[in-house]
């Protein structure tokens, strides 16, 4: 078997492997859960940032690490998840950017 069909069976055996997690019903209460934390402190920050004059990215994701480490403290929220909030605000910069 050459490189390229070994590469194509393993994408696909990776690919059906993700598809799989994320169909599970655990992978969606997961999501719906995660989405739950993630609206109240996504609006918390902008409210934090809207008082700060010229706020930048780096000021925006220490707000971030340490407003979900106090929610997460608050939640008693696992590690995994607060590690997931913080990655999903900090990707919200941009948008965050152009309503301010």
């Amino acid at each position: 078997m050459g490189k390229f069909k070994k590469g194509l069976f393993l994408g696909g055996l990776i690919g059906a492997g993700l598809m799989w997690l994320n169909a599970t019903t655990k992978g969606k209460e997961l999501r719906a859960k995660m989405i739950a934390h993630l609206d109240p402190l996504y609006n918390e920050l902008k409210k934090s940032l809207k008082q700060l004059e010229g706020p930048t990215k780096e000021m925006y994701e220490a707000l971030v690490e340490r407003a979900v480490a106090e929610y997460a403290a608050k939640k008693e929220l696992a590690s995994d998840m607060k590690n997931i909030l913080v990655k999903e605000l900090k990707k919200k910069w941009d948008e965050l950017k152009k309503e301010l």
